[in-house]
């Protein structure tokens, strides 16, 4: 854990064509679903007496309603408009890229681009300068507090990131406005960071410093937690960050986490939120095979790249079984747009309601569904032969030939299953080739046996499924708080344009890993959501995220600042938590 710097208020400077393609963006666009659990969940015992994709009702705080509407109505006006993209186009202003190769805060002269944009916080965010305590971890990671005035109750956790991902050089000239520009076109704000994640972080502080302008005080703690490597997995950021947080707080000591994650968008005809409540875990296998080496001119019948070529086959003919659960993430997401999407073809609906009693439509639904590899992918553990390499000269046997493959698990899993399936299926490999084996530290053939080489798999980091957060729909729950939350918010721009329409709220869970990673002993509450209009975009995370032209329309950021202050506020309001 790297070094703490306390700092106090401003006295230093411290982000779906066909029935699989609507699935795929119902599933994909909005995040697919974890699975519910508590007293209203969608396990199939309680499937007669739970009714299908509850819903509670829109939450606008109401002790602090007059505070809300103020806020809320100056945040729909054209300056607020224009003063929320300087402000955020200023952030992506300040570069902040993370690189994979990158070594320790203190070595890698890189970290320090950070810095800059400690500086461009602390002169826009006055308030939150004067009231907040501010602490430096890890020289760029940024803790703030903000003391609520009832320690009894336990804080919210804020999360975002101060890095982007890297702009490649070659794809500058294909961007619409430079890359680093945060130039505003009066409709969206564009640049790397507009929408991950500076738009979250900004967008956080934001809310609050509005709050603070209006004098408000918390009964409830605020924290705000931002790493600074998010994109590189998050090791000297979040990673040095949590542990403080769990040393001061201990453990269970958060009503709730909220980080960045799905949003929300229009499918069947009916617009769908989904905020993730789960991640799948991710391990990388490394399968090496060794042969003696010798010249090529007289060649053994199998080479260790022959023979590792063999393996890799025989894996990718041996793909992970998958299978539509009704505990599942994805059967929760369809039963969901089943009641809800007005615009579902019927023929699918029947389906997919009749396989709630009906194993045979279960299994029909299911071939329909993981037609698409998409929809498979999203459903189970998956593996990816990502790397491989063997060999150093044309006329030399080699003599270690190594692949690795990237396995992404499902959420109702472990890497145990993975290393099992792994193990079993490479004996036939083993067994073929006279290899002697070694999986994962065991040894599975005799030691001292003859062999013709060796092959091994092993895993040096793991990180499993995440916990699934408790899904009560109760305005009582951070759940319920967090859905209520999310539907006044949509509620209250539709009103402001007269608009008619409502949102439905289903949990979901994001495609990739967050640094939420790190938070898990602080509560058994994360949730991933971004309050972000996605759309009908195939990639789910909104308008160029990791690529060329990534943007943010204006109306979409104030609407997340709407959102941050409303669920900060009712989660003041709302003592059972």
């Amino acid at each position: 854990m790297g070094q703490t710097t306390i700092l106090e208020g401003g006295e230093q400077l411290a982000r779906a064509r066909s029935k699989s393609r609507r699935l795929h963006l119902l599933l994909v666009v909005v995040f697919v679903g974890a699975y519910f659990a508590g007293h209203r969940c969608w396990h199939h015992a309680s499937m007669n007496q739970a009714p299908v994709c509850p819903q509670t009702e829109a939450l606008v705080p109401t002790q602090n309603h007059g505070l809300w509407s103020d806020i809320s109505a100056l945040i729909s006006t054209d300056s607020f408009e224009k003063h929320a993209a300087e402000l955020l186009g200023g952030a992506v202003r300040v570069r902040g890229e993370t690189f994979d190769s990158m070594g320790p805060v203190g070595e890698d002269p890189r970290w320090e681009v950070h810095s800059k944009f400690h500086e461009y916080l602390a002169q826009n965010f006055p308030q939150i300068y004067k009231a907040l305590k501010l602490e430096t971890v890890n020289t760029y990671g940024l803790l703030y507090t903000w003391q609520g005035s009832d320690t009894s109750l336990k804080p919210l956790l804020m999360m975002a990131h101060l890095d982007t991902v890297p702009v490649n050089p070659d794809t500058i000239e294909s961007w619409t406005h430079p890359p680093w520009s945060g130039y505003f076109d009066g409709t969206s704000i564009w640049g790397r960071g507009s929408s991950d994640d500076k738009s979250g972080l900004i967008g956080t502080m934001t809310a609050i410093e509005l709050l603070l302008q209006r004098g408000f005080q918390p009964s409830r703690t605020v924290v705000l937690a931002f790493g600074f490597d998010e994109e590189a997995g998050g090791v000297q950021g979040a990673g040095h960050i949590a542990p403080v947080l769990l040393d001061r707080y201990g453990e269970d000591s958060f009503t709730a986490i909220i980080d960045e994650g799905g949003g929300f968008s229009e499918e069947y005809g009916t617009t769908f939120a989904g905020p993730g409540v789960a991640e799948k875990g991710s391990m990388n296998v490394d399968l090496e095979v060794t042969a003696p080496g010798g010249h090529s001119s007289i060649p053994p019948s199998h080479t260790s790249i022959g023979m590792l070529a063999a393996a890799i086959v025989y894996l990718e003919d041996h793909p992970f079984d998958v299978h539509l659960d009704r505990k599942s993430t994805i059967y929760a997401r369809l039963q969901c747009a089943a009641q809800h999407g007005k615009e579902m073809d019927p023929t699918l609906r029947h389906k997919i309601r009749q396989s709630l009693k009906s194993d045979k439509k279960l299994r029909e639904l299911e071939t329909l569904l993981f037609a698409d590899s998409v929809e498979k992918s999203l459903a189970g553990t998956t593996q990816a032969i990502d790397l491989i390499n063997g060999g150093v000269k044309s006329n030399a046997l080699p003599e270690q030939a190594r692949a690795v493959i990237n396995h992404r698990i499902d959420s109702m899993s472990s890497s145990n299953v993975v290393k099992e399936r792994d193990t079993t299926l490479l004996k036939e490999i083993a067994h073929k080739f006279n290899l002697s084996y070694t999986a994962f530290g065991h040894e599975i053939t005799e030691k001292d046996a003859p062999s013709a080489g060796t092959i091994s798999i092993s895993s040096p980091l793991v990180l499993e499924p995440a916990p699934v957060t408790p899904i009560v729909m109760d305005r009582a729950t951070p759940y319920g708080i967090l859905s209520g939350s999310i539907r006044a918010t949509y509620d209250a721009r539709r009103s402001q344009n007269n608009q008619s329409g409502d949102i439905f709220v289903t949990p979901g869970m994001p495609t990739g890993n967050t640094d939420t990673r790190y938070y898990w002993g602080l509560t058994n509450h994360i949730f991933r959501y971004t309050h972000h209009d996605l759309g009908t975009s195939n990639n789910p995370l909104g308008g160029g995220v990791h690529t060329v032209n990534e943007h943010i329309e204006i109306s979409a950021f104030v609407e997340m600042i709407r959102f941050y202050v409303t669920f900060i506020l009712n989660m003041q309001e709302s003592l059972a938590v």
